[in-house]
């Protein structure tokens, strides 16, 4: 009798632990679709990334006879009037080139110096944006140069331009004289500038913006990727996918327990397209980041 009532416990054991690995096996599945981050403190940049066009105050100064050339100065110098930067020694004589201007001296050119400069930027066409991409040549010592061709630049260190190409999105959300921020890629460092000018061509407008300090590395580039700043907000920042619209209002869900969350209300003060600057959270609430994964109202 005592084995016939062992044998008969056995699928009741069975069950039981089948149903309690399910019950684990929900529970589990459930949390593994959290995907979740915690508020805190932060900063949101609302700006947009250009191509822009760099445009200097800048002079090409030619060679005034043939000959082999001695630089004296280095590639980027900044120099005061009457230095010695370079000889050049034809068969018959030696001659010394003085620079007759302070500024930032380069031995490379890329043929717009001209076109694209700083001291007439209205007769920059924009028609041929695109096509305003620099090639520069660079002049080394030893090399050979024929009269009348280009020796060096003189550059103007107090003045520096962009011209960038403006998204129809962005057009009026800016104006003429306002302030605002430039930032490079791979760099954390941000530019004070103004929009001195905003240019329409056929379908495309157009930014001149004028930077409140020179750049003495572009001087041999003449295109940079920037992001145009509008703004920089700061508080309590989460990613806008978070936030969503309910009946009762705006809000967020915010996790209150294992496998458990709640609808908190939130109002987004300011953001871009990626992260918000939310009042109605406290440091350290965990958010949902997936909600569109989740039946409010219904536990996960």
């Amino acid at each position: 009798m005592a084995k016939k009532s062992s044998t008969s416990f056995k699928p009741f054991v069975i069950i039981f632990i089948l149903v309690i690995t399910l019950i684990i096996g929900i529970q589990l599945f459930g949390a593994a679709r959290f995907e979740t981050i915690l508020a805190a403190q932060g900063e949101v940049i609302d700006g947009f990334w250009s191509d822009a066009l760099i445009v200097r105050d800048e002079e090409v100064i030619k060679s005034p006879v043939s000959g082999k050339v001695k630089l004296m100065v280095g590639e980027g110098d900044r120099l005061a009037s009457g230095i010695k930067l370079a000889e050049i020694k034809s068969s018959n004589q030696l001659q010394k080139i003085f620079n007759k201007e302070a500024g930032i001296v380069s031995f490379a050119v890329d043929g717009l110096e001209n076109k694209v400069n700083a001291n007439d930027l209205k007769q920059i066409n924009l028609s041929n944006f695109e096509e305003l991409k620099g090639n520069y040549r660079h002049l080394l010592s030893g090399d050979r140069i024929k009269k009348e061709e280009p020796l060096y630049r003189i550059i103007n260190n107090f003045k520096l331009y962009l011209v960038a190409q403006i998204p129809n999105s962005q057009v009026k959300r800016f104006r003429t004289n306002e302030l605002i921020f430039l930032e490079q890629k791979n760099s954390d460092k941000l530019i004070e500038a103004k929009i001195v000018d905003i240019r329409h061509n056929l379908n495309n407008t157009f930014f001149v913006i004028e930077l409140d300090q020179f750049i003495s590395r572009w001087i041999n580039r003449r295109r940079i990727n920037i992001n145009i700043i509008k703004n920089i907000y700061r508080g309590i920042k989460i990613p806008r996918k978070a936030v969503f619209n309910q009946p009762s209002g705006q809000g967020v869900l915010k996790v209150s327990g294992y496998n458990k969350y709640e609808f908190q209300k939130v109002v987004i003060l300011n953001g871009n397209s990626q992260y918000v600057i939310v009042n109605g959270l406290d440091i350290g609430e965990e958010i949902i980041t997936n909600p569109e994964d989740f039946d409010y109202g219904r536990e996960a």
